[in-house]
């Protein structure tokens, strides 16, 4: 098990500026941001799925050039999670977004990347809670195949607003296509008040895990005024023989009020704070 960080921790920069301040934490590896038209420092998706080879080749002289490798590509398809999702209404936007699938997990094995997160789906109000999650579980399981061509793992995200805002419908999903995994962040479901608890259900399906601190109502806060227990997450974590990533994923968006921290600083923090339970 090893800390990362997240580049998009520090969007505000270029990409080449990111690495360097994550190599300058202490951090010796990343997730790199593929968000669309988000950032100076992300990959947009279209452009990974229109030739991987050619973003690849942006990407990997830094890497050597600070001495990082990567954990995780993140790319999402639409400016909101409801927008271009895996079970987007459109049948045409799902197949495009199968498309994006295949170039990021070609772009994931040309930068060493082990796995890729995606967002599940929206629970859209055109459809039942139902007809939602059979269309996501149907999409994840294409995408599982998909990435699997590359060796390439698929992970997604649980979040507030999606159509797994629980960790018992998440569970559903993962045990209905094998070979998917979870990203597991307890910030999406302790800003829900679902308790932690509930939320440790997911770590034996975990794939990769983020890490910020939370508290009751606030999806992201101060490492100091959140409530989680990364000791405790982590042992359980080492229990079930989890050898991934943790990655530090403090981000300054205008989304559920996660503009209000210094993510330098709390990604410092975090690096200082977690170390001594994953070496």
């Amino acid at each position: 098990m090893r800390l990362s960080v997240a580049n998009f921790s520090f969007e505000v920069l270029p990409l080449e500026a990111t690495l360097m301040v994550s190599r300058s934490l202490g951090y010796s590896s990343v997730d790199i941001a593929g968000f669309y038209q988000r950032g100076k420092c992300s990959f947009e998706p279209q452009d990974v799925a229109a030739n991987p080879q050619k973003q690849a080749d942006i990407l990997n002289p830094l890497l050597q050039k600070y001495d990082l490798s990567v954990t995780d590509f993140f790319p999402q398809f639409g400016v909101a999670p409801s927008l271009h999702s895996l079970n987007d209404p459109d049948p045409e936007v799902r197949e495009e977004n199968m498309r994006y699938v295949r170039g990021a997990a070609a772009f994931c094995k040309l930068i060493g990347s082990p796995g890729m997160t995606i967002l599940p789906g929206a629970d859209h109000i055109s459809r039942t809670l139902a007809d939602n999650l059979a269309v996501s579980t149907e999409y994840l399981r294409r995408a599982v195949d998909i990435a699997g061509e590359y060796g390439i793992e698929v992970r997604f995200e649980p979040h507030m607003g999606s159509v797994t805002d629980t960790p018992e419908l998440a569970l559903g999903i993962v045990n209905a296509v094998p070979g998917l995994k979870i990203t597991l962040d307890l910030a999406h479901f302790v800003l829900q008040y679902i308790s932690v608890e509930r939320a440790y259900a997911l770590v034996p399906y975990t794939g990769h895990v983020h890490v910020r601190q939370a508290k009751p109502g606030k999806l992201q806060v101060a490492h100091d005024e959140g409530t989680l227990n990364f000791p405790d997450l982590i042992s359980r974590l080492k229990a079930v023989g989890y050898t991934g990533a943790l990655t530090v994923e403090y981000v300054c968006a205008d989304w559920f009020e996660v503009n209000r921290n210094d993510t330098l600083h709390e990604s410092a923090v975090a690096f200082e704070r977690l170390r001594p339970y994953v070496e």
